[in-house]
C-alpha cells in the first residue's frame, strides 16, 4: 500500500513539473498581441516570418510588425546575379503578406539599380500607404559614383502628395537620382534628412531644404554636382549639419540659428558661418589644408560662435606661419580634437595658446614616418620649454599613435611639466586610421611604450599616467 502511494505521488510530481514547464514555455505565447508583435519587429521580417511555424496562435503575427528592415545579409546565394533575385522576390513576398496599417520604420540596404525600379517604386509606394515615419533606402556598397544611366531614380510621385507625406520624419537615401517635381512644395514633417551618394543639382538641394521647416538634422555627403551649400532661413529648427566628401563642393554659406553641431570633411572650401550664435560642437577635418586656413576658420568660429566649447581639427604636415603674431582666442573651447601628421608642434603651439580654457585634449597620430628624429635640424618648439606657458584647466590629455619620435615625446614631457591641473594622461602607442583599423601589436608600439614607461620617472604625484 505504501508502494502504491509512492509510486502515485512521483507519477503525481512528475505530471505537475510538465504542467509547471509547459505553462513557463507558453508565457510568451499568453501575452497580448500587441506585445508580441512589438518584440517580433526587433527580428528582420524572415525570422519573423519564422515564428509561424511555432502555432497556430503565432501563424500570422508577423505580419503585423511595423518595422520592416531588408538588407544585404539576408541573402546567402554565392551569385550576385541570383542573390539580387532571391532579395527582390523576398521583399516583395513579404509585402504581400503584410496586414499591418501603419509602419515605423521601412529599410530597403541593398546594392540595386534601374532594373529592379520598378519593384522599388512599389516598395516606396507600400510604406507611403502605411504612413511610415522613418524611410531609408540605401541602393549602395559606400563605393564613389559618378553620373550612372543605370542608377534607380527616386520617383517624383514621392514628394506628389503633401497629406500622404505628413508621416515621414526620417528620410535617408543613398545610390539615387533625386529629381524634384516642378508642384513639389514641402516636406511637413521632416525632421530628419540624409543624403548619401545622390546625383541632385544644387538648386533642387536648395529647394529641398528651404522646404523643410521642421527639419532639425541634415547630412549630405559625395554628392558629386553640389558646388554651392546655402543652408539658410529665419525660422529654419536645423540643429546638426553633416558635409562630407563633395568633390566639387566650394562654399559652404550658413544662416542657421539654431545650429549646435556641424561637421566639415573635405577639401578646402570657403566658409560663410554668418549666424550661428548657439554652436557648441564643431569638427574641421580638411585634408589639404594649410595653417593659415586653419588660423582664419579659428578667426571665424571665435567672431561667429562665440559658445563653441568642442572642436576637431586637422593639422597636415606643411609649414607654420612663424610671423602670426596674433592667433584667434577660443575662450569658451573646453575640449580639443586633433588628427595630426608630421612635425605639428608649432601648430599646436598656437592652438593651445588660442584655448586657455581648454580641459580636455585629444591628439591621434596619423600615417607617421619610421625615422624616430625629426630631419633637417629642425627644432621642436617643446623642447626646453622655453615657449611654455601655464595650462592651468587642462585635466585630461590622450594622445593616440605615440611613437618613441622626439616629437612626441617632449610634448609630453612639456605637458607634464606645465598643466599644473593635469589629471590624466592617455598614451596609446596604437595608430588608428579614420576607416577604423587600428594596426597590430608590432616592434614600434612596443617601443614606444617603453619610452611611456620612462616619462612616469617624470610625472607628478598628482598624474594619473595610463599607458595602453
Amino acid at each position: 500500500m505504501l508502494r502504491v502511494s509512492s509510486m502515485y505521488s512521483m507519477k503525481k510530481s512528475r505530471f505537475c513539473r510538465k504542467s509547471s514547464s509547459s505553462k513557463k514555455r507558453d508565457v510568451i505565447s499568453a501575452l497580448p498581441d500587441e506585445i508580441i508583435i512589438h518584440i517580433l519587429s526587433f527580428l528582420t521580417p524572415k525570422d519573423a516570418a519564422i515564428t509561424s511555424l511555432l502555432s497556430r496562435r503565432w501563424r500570422n503575427l508577423w505580419t503585423f510588425i511595423p518595422n520592416l528592415n531588408f538588407n544585404v545579409n539576408h541573402m546567402a546565394h554565392p551569385d550576385p546575379w541570383m542573390r539580387r533575385r532571391d532579395f527582390v522576390r523576398m521583399v516583395s513576398n513579404v509585402l504581400s503578406l503584410h496586414s499591418g496599417q501603419n509602419i515605423n520604420k521601412f529599410w530597403i540596404c541593398y546594392e540595386l539599380d534601374c532594373r529592379s525600379g520598378r519593384y522599388i517604386d512599389k516598395w516606396i509606394s507600400f510604406a507611403i500607404e502605411r504612413k511610415v515615419e522613418n524611410l531609408i533606402l540605401d541602393l549602395t556598397e559606400e563605393q564613389e559614383i559618378d553620373v550612372d544611366t543605370e542608377m534607380y531614380t527616386f520617383p517624383c510621385f514621392f514628394f506628389s502628395d503633401e497629406k500622404a507625406l505628413s508621416s515621414i520624419k526620417y528620410l535617408r537615401i543613398a545610390g539615387c537620382i533625386l529629381h524634384l517635381p516642378p508642384y513639389f512644395s514641402s516636406l511637413k514633417s521632416l525632421v530628419e534628412l540624409s543624403l548619401t551618394y545622390v546625383m541632385v543639382t544644387e538648386n533642387e538641394l536648395n529647394k529641398l531644404l528651404s522646404s523643410c521647416l521642421l527639419l532639425e538634422r541634415f547630412s549630405v555627403g559625395n554628392v558629386p554636382k553640389l558646388v554651392n551649400l546655402k543652408v539658410s532661413g529665419p525660422s529654419l529648427r536645423l540643429r546638426y549639419l553633416e558635409v562630407s566628401h563633395c568633390r566639387s563642393l566650394d562654399n559652404i554659406e550658413i544662416w542657421a540659428a539654431n545650429l549646435v553641431s556641424f561637421i566639415y570633411r573635405g577639401r578646402k572650401v570657403n566658409f560663410s558661418l554668418n549666424c550661428v550664435p548657439q554652436l557648441e560642437d564643431a569638427i574641421i577635418d580638411i585634408y589639404d589644408s594649410t595653417f593659415d586656413y586653419v588660423a582664419n576658420i579659428c578667426d571665424h568660429l571665435a567672431f561667429n560662435a562665440p559658445q563653441l566649447k568642442s572642436l576637431g581639427l586637422r593639422i597636415v604636415p606643411l609649414e607654420v606661419n612663424t610671423s602670426l603674431t596674433v592667433f584667434p582666442r577660443l575662450v569658451n573651447l573646453k575640449v580639443l580634437t586633433l588628427l595630426v601628421h608630421e612635425y605639428y608642434d608649432t601648430a599646436l603651439w598656437y592652438l593651445l595658446r588660442a584655448s586657455p580654457f581648454l580641459q580636455v585634449l585629444q591628439v591621434k597620430f596619423l600615417w607617421r614616418l619610421k625615422s624616430p628624429f625629426r630631419t633637417g635640424g629642425c627644432k621642436n618648439i617643446f623642447s626646453g620649454y622655453g615657449t611654455a606657458f601655464t595650462h592651468e584647466f587642462l585635466k585630461e590629455v590622450h594622445m593616440l599613435g605615440f611613437r618613441s619620435r622626439l616629437d612626441d615625446i617632449e610634448f609630453a614631457r612639456y605637458l607634464l611639466k606645465n598643466a599644473t591641473a593635469l589629471n590624466i594622461l592617455v598614451i596609446d602607442p596604437f595608430i588608428r586610421y579614420l576607416d577604423g583599423w587600428v594596426e597590430k601589436e608590432n616592434k614600434a608600439t612596443r617601443k614606444a611604450r617603453d619610452e611611456a614607461r620612462r616619462l612616469l620617472k617624470e610625472a607628478p604625484a598628482n598624474v594619473h599616467l595610463l599607458i595602453l
